[in-house]
């Protein structure tokens, strides 16, 4: 996978979103508690680290910039997702913040005129049990950078319709990181 965001085409993230389904709507229904409840935890402690990934780097290829997402972006997007995770299910001030800001955009993207209503939120800490899945989105990400590591030479005009790899920073060092077409001047 060579393209901004295509870490959400990953057969992982696939699967996830159809665990995610099937738990949401036929496994909670059905048997209900604490399993189905961590189940959803799992999902979504994996998958959202990877979708503001995939978010940012689409921005990043919009302006023209090196899109790819380091090491030090997966990191950055790992802590983040499992600082707020924590901070939700153990702070009581966060948690009504959280449930609140769910429900005014549930409300914002389903067009509703209805007053915002806030999702319920479970706060447990034992949730923070499904915290190590962040290794594991980690590792999907590491592993898409070594795969793209071990392929073809980078062409310089990476991140532009010209080219799909992005070029390493040690082969950008000291030049404008933008492709020609993005570079003032140039079109």
């Amino acid at each position: 996978m060579t393209k901004p965001g295509d870490l959400l085409l990953s057969p992982w993230v696939g699967i996830a979103l159809i665990v995610l389904v099937l738990n949401d709507h036929v496994l909670k229904a059905r048997f209900g508690g604490m399993i189905t409840g961590k189940l959803s935890d799992v999902v979504g402690v994996f998958v959202l680290p990877l979708l503001t990934l995939a978010l940012v780097e689409v921005a990043r290829y919009a302006f023209g910039l090196r899109w790819v997402s380091g090491r030090r972006d997966v990191l950055i997007h790992v802590a983040v997702v499992g600082f707020g995770f924590a901070a939700v299910k153990t702070i009581p001030a966060v948690d009504r913040a959280y449930e609140y800001m769910v429900g005014l955009l549930r409300t914002i993207v389903t067009f509703s005129t209805d007053p915002v209503t806030p999702i319920l939120v479970y706060p447990d800490t034992t949730d923070l049990l499904v915290l190590p899945v962040l290794v594991g989105t980690y590792a999907l990400v590491v592993s898409r950078e070594a795969s793209r590591r071990r392929g073809t030479p980078v062409p310089a005009t990476a991140g532009c319709s010209g080219g799909d790899r992005t070029p390493s920073r040690s082969a950008l060092r000291g030049q404008d990181q933008r492709c020609p077409e993005h570079r003032p001047g140039t079109r």
